[in-house]
């Protein structure tokens, strides 16, 4: 098969996605056709971090430049995370090598207290909730988390701006959006009260007044929409009278949204009460009003995001150009809707993503292209993990080879997984389940949806046994959850394949 042939080939199966079902031919017919598309996926984004990020990062220095800059806003907000999660994904030696040794070179060229300066608050604001919660969304309480913290603590050592709340750092929507997601996240991991008192502080200060609604529904925008969902989320776990406080509050912001800021498909707008322009942080948005709902007595917005996911399926949505030519709005767009998807499995809307990833983003028709390293181009790898991680379910094969594919589906009772092998080598490594990061990293008690986070799809738990079935040599065993994340071992012979259940 050329190279050429096989783009196509997975041009057309990116559209084939779809809930899981219970039979058995049915539900390896789907893992085999996810291993298509996340194998294809996933080999590019190994060949982006071999040919192209790690050579960003200097011989003398040890920074990563991706694109011949320094900056927090950008490099290491927009560009780091997604170098680390290509290195996590496909190059563990990479990723604690020279990917983890960028990040002791930021510490170093960084002076002490440099974010405790009032004009560097919107860089390290960005560092964190862009860069270092991303990360430490699928590596947990690692350096990248001490670093977090470190920023944290001096954003908010000497906050200068006084408010009927308590002072906080900056009056810049988007810092603080950004703040509330980062400091909730503090709180439960650390479990240190001044973090959540802080978020809290921010909040009030927008939703006390009772007339909140943001205007800007897109990038820059999204953030207090989305952080304010997932504080109220921790709220109705840590601290119920607050979160029954900001509850009619949430809901006059959100209904206000949706009256003036939506299309008749549910898509947002980019500003509240202007018609034109859809926002690629639609999906964005949406992961607040989910929150709402898991909070709430009953939900409210559920069907109408159900909706809203099922109208993708019209040809308006078809390669729309939410921020013209660029990937960033196709990728934007994406990520979003896969928050909401991982949630709401709309075949419609699934089948929608995958076209949206094979066209536009992960460049099905053209297997030599790969992105470049500036934040635009950073952000379509990111999406590209994010959805290739959705055809895996969540599993890992390492070491990552060109020649491999790796697919999974769920059914009734388990997850149906496939592996194949090229035909010029046998293939040996392990296979690596996902866990429950949301508890065991982040400290949620529930999976809260969430900005900036890689969604959980499969995950086994850590005490858990589970029965692993070789369909391929007819052999049977029992594993723990934390034997399945440490890695199961697998060899696939050259040109074959392996089908697994996992129960």
């Amino acid at each position: 098969m050329t190279k050429m042939t096989r783009a196509i080939l997975v041009l057309c199966v990116f559209a084939s996605s779809s809930i899981a079902v219970g039979q058995d031919a049915a539900t390896f017919k789907q893992a085999d056709d996810s291993a298509k598309i996340a194998g294809y996926s996933i080999t590019k984004v190994h060949r982006w971090l071999g040919e192209v990020a790690l050579k960003k990062i200097e011989k003398d220095t040890g920074l990563y430049h991706p694109d011949g800059r320094f900056n927090y806003q950008d490099a290491w907000a927009d560009c780091y995370p997604f170098l680390v999660w290509a290195a996590w994904l496909t190059d563990i030696d990479a990723l604690n090598g020279p990917v983890r040794g960028a990040l002791h070179a930021e510490i170093k060229h960084c002076p002490k207290g440099f974010f405790t300066n009032p004009k560097n608050t919107f860089g390290g604001s960005e560092y964190v909730k862009d860069g270092l919660i991303a990360i430490i969304e699928v590596t947990g309480k690692d350096e990248w988390f001490d670093r977090m913290k470190a920023i944290q603590d001096e954003i908010w050592a000497k906050p200068t701006i006084d408010t009927k709340y308590g002072k906080i750092p900056s009056k810049n929507i988007e810092v603080n959006g950004e703040q509330i997601q980062a400091l909730t996240r503090m709180y439960t991991i650390t479990g240190e009260k001044k973090y959540l008192q802080y978020a809290e502080r921010l909040a009030d200060y927008y939703l006390l007044t009772g007339n909140f609604v943001p205007t800007r529904l897109r990038d820059h925008g999204c953030e207090i929409i989305g952080g304010l969902g997932l504080l109220l989320g921790v709220e109705s776990v840590h601290n119920p009278a607050k979160a029954k406080e900001y509850l009619p509050h949430m809901k006059k912001m959100f209904d206000a949204i949706l009256e003036k800021g939506t299309n008749p498909d549910g898509i947002m707008y980019n500003t509240l009460g202007r018609k034109s322009g859809l926002s690629d942080g639609w999906g964005y948005n949406y992961v607040g009003y989910f929150c709402y709902d898991m909070v709430a007595p009953k939900p409210i917005y559920r069907q109408h995001m159900t909706q809203t996911l099922k109208n993708l399926a019209k040809p308006a949505y078809k390669n729309y150009k939410w921020e013209g030519n660029s990937i960033d709005g196709w990728a934007d767009s994406v990520e979003g809707g896969l928050y909401i998807m991982n949630r709401l499995p709309v075949p419609e809307a699934l089948a929608w993503a995958d076209s949206e990833v094979a066209t536009n983003i992960v460049y099905a028709k053209d297997p030599n292209k790969l992105w470049g390293t500036m934040k635009l181009q950073s952000n379509g790898v990111r999406t590209t993990i994010i959805h290739a991680l959705m055809h895996t379910r969540g599993l890992i094969m390492r070491p990552w080879r060109s020649d491999l594919q790796l697919g999974a589906a769920q059914y009734d009772k388990g997850l149906a997984v496939v592996v194949k092998a090229g035909d010029k080598k046998d293939f040996t490594g392990k296979l690596v389940f996902d866990i429950p990061r949301h508890r065991i990293y982040m400290g949620f008690k529930k999976d809260w949806p969430r900005m900036n986070t890689m969604p959980e799809w499969f995950t086994v738990e850590p005490a858990q046994t589970y029965t692993v079935k070789n369909l391929t040599d007819g052999t049977s065993a029992k594993h723990t959850g934390k034997q399945l994340h440490a890695g199961l071992k697998v060899t696939v012979k050259a040109g074959s394949e392996l089908k697994l259940t996992i129960e």
